[in-house]
């Protein structure tokens, strides 16, 4: 039965490869898997911090035996949709994935990416999502794509099946990924021996297996809120014991006419740099950098921007904790917050109130906000405000901020997370423009000093205020994450060291007795808000925090915590304050296979 097979299947070969059209559309297949492949293996390769030509070499090697494989089946479906549906599958995975960890530098997890798709769809509205160069390898396989969905699915190549080829293939790529695999596995290099490893271990994944191969690897160890919630890591207990004079009301137990208020200013995108930023030989943000001499003032705090975009930043200012890399932790749903400085200080009587110009389902922040302890949270649409951009203006926030301050009857904490100055850094265009950045040929960075331009403004008529009604009030005011700009024009505070991404952001605090310090020799963190907080109250307190106070003038001593690794605070300030931002080498340079010679290429552009 076998040999009547196999002779039967040489008389189709041969009776096949006899007719043009078909020879040329198994050509132009081969020919797809291939570019299929070579995308794949751009696509993966891109996302490997460290990168080499040989790891591409090895990535389009086991590619190409995987496409075979996957492609084969796909196509002896003979169904054009089935194959367009996949094609596409296949595109927006990959676009997403690269947007992602351009703007990231951590990779999505499928999980992630669904708990995400709300904010995604809500940030590509606006054009906030990054644009790059390596997005375009996700269209090279497109035009053979095209002509196999018109050709290959018409009736005359239908007729034609040569089961003897496919199932070759596809069991000699089998064997050969067993073999490699059983390789691996003996070289202590395979998925199996990785994936207990979370942080170190998807690089591994990636580089071997592919971003695919590592949301899966994600959703078997992470397939459960339990689970993600026992990777949520707390420092060392620090506790005050203060005994405070209070009145008679046991609702005040811990307060007096005394105890001071906080106004907490998360700005968005606001990076390091940016405050110290001139453009002849004026200042972006004039009031901010006049803070930097006349507040306590950390130039360099480590930003954590990690499975939660933005939200990683209210998410470990307030609980004091480093966030998820894989899932958005503020959508933890079954989460307590047990950790908040918020709830401490509401149970204390303190009168807690959050603002954003943003609606309030954008990262569930309507509901996770009122369980870390907010008694009240505005978003866009409780303001009365309209959509002017991206979000409510800021200084309309802080405008509402304000009067919500003046109505409470006792010592608040007020925490606003401003909107404006969001990518691409167009909504200040709206209602505010600097002309003194009018003659900057980067339409981003002009954007972007524009936008610090208006927030600068905003901030300081707040500011201003906050200290005439409210001079017992400590102001503390901080960026979230960086821009994702590096230009000649204005380069971000990050850098790369191994598989770790830094960026870095500013943080200042405003004392009621106007303390002046700037730190010059270590980097602040956002854990150390938190216990800033605590010691400024005056109240008794425990919490679990690897940070300390920035009132102290001492950014330590521990180190910093990150994906599973702890840096030293003086190291971190030293790398970023002495790092010069380099323009990377062209891509045609970086990403060829090493079998072709970088020699030749120069003689033809020459």
């Amino acid at each position: 039965m076998f040999k009547n097979f196999f002779v039967e299947s040489i008389k189709n070969v041969k009776t096949a490869f006899k007719s043009k059209p078909y020879r040329n559309t198994f050509v132009i297949i081969a020919f797809f898997i291939f570019i299929n492949a070579l995308k794949l293996s751009l696509y993966n390769y891109f996302l490997i911090p460290q990168a080499t030509r040989e790891i591409l070499v090895y990535k389009f090697g086991f590619t190409l035996l995987c496409s075979t494989v996957i492609l084969i089946l796909v196509l002896s479906v003979r169904s054009r949709y089935l194959f367009l549906i996949y094609m596409i599958a296949q595109g927006i995975y990959c676009f997403t994935n690269i947007s992602y960890f351009l703007y990231y530098h951590s990779y999505l997890h499928f999980l992630q990416w669904i708990s995400l798709f709300k904010e995604a769809m809500i940030s590509a509205t606006h054009l906030a999502n990054p644009k790059s160069m390596q997005l375009l390898v996700v269209f090279i396989d497109a035009p053979l794509a095209l002509y196999i969905f018109i050709r290959y699915f018409k009736k005359e190549a239908n007729k034609i099946r040569l089961p003897l080829i496919k199932y070759t293939l596809v069991i000699v790529s089998l064997i050969i990924l067993l073999g490699v695999e059983t390789n691996n596995y003996y070289e202590n290099k395979s998925i199996a021996q990785y994936m207990d490893d979370r942080y170190t271990g998807e690089t591994e994944i990636v580089e071997r297996y592919g971003t695919l191969a590592n949301s899966v690897v994600n959703i078997i160890k992470n397939n459960s809120e339990s689970k993600l919630i026992q990777q949520i890591h707390y420092g060392h207990k620090q506790s005050n014991s203060n005994t405070i004079s209070v009145g008679n009301d046991p609702k005040n137990s811990y307060l007096n006419s005394q105890s001071p208020n906080f106004a907490i200013i998360q700005v968005e995108s606001m990076d390091a740099n940016i405050v110290r930023q001139q453009y002849k030989d004026s200042y972006i943000m004039p009031f901010l950098n006049s803070l930097t001499k006349n507040s306590i003032y950390y130039p360099y705090t480590l930003s954590y921007h990690q499975g939660g975009g933005t939200s990683d930043a209210e998410f470990s200012i307030i609980n004091s904790v480093e966030p998820l890399e894989s899932f958005p932790a503020i959508k933890l749903t079954s989460y307590g917050y047990q950790n908040s400085v918020i709830s401490k200080l509401s149970k204390a009587s303190y009168d807690t109130m959050a603002f954003h110009g943003n609606v309030g389902a954008f990262y569930n922040r309507n509901i996770a906000l009122s369980k870390m302890g907010f008694q009240r949270f505005y978003d866009i649409s409780s303001m009365n405000y309209e959509d002017e951009g991206w979000g409510a203006p800021d200084d309309k926030v802080f405008s509402f901020a304000l009067d919500k301050m003046k109505a409470s009857g006792k010592p608040f904490v007020s925490y606003v997370i401003t909107m404006t100055s969001h990518g691409p850094f167009e909504s200040a265009r709206n209602y505010y423009n600097n002309p003194a950045y009018d003659d900057i040929d980067n339409e981003i960075v002009k954007n972007y000093f524009n936008s610090f331009s208006y927030v600068d403004e905003s901030i300081r008529d707040y500011v201003s205020a906050i200290q005439k009604n409210f001079p017992n009030t400590y102001v503390i005011i901080y960026g979230d994450h960086t821009p994702n700009i590096n230009s000649e024009d204005f380069a971000q505070a990050s850098f790369i060291d191994g598989d770790k991404y830094f960026e870095f952001v500013p943080m200042i605090v405003i004392t009621p007795d106007k303390q002046k310090y700037t730190e010059k020799s270590a980097v602040a963190s956002f854990l150390d808000v938190s216990p800033t907080i605590l010691e400024a109250s005056g109240l008794p307190y425990s919490v679990y925090s690897d940070g300390s106070s920035l009132i102290t003038h001492k950014a330590g001593p521990m180190n910093i915590p990150l994906k599973g690794s702890y840096f030293d605070r003086a190291w971190l300030y030293d790398k970023i304050s002495n790092y010069k931002y380099a323009e990377e080498e062209p891509l045609w340079k970086k990403y060829l296979p090493s079998f072709i010679s970088s020699n030749l290429i120069e003689k033809h552009r020459r």
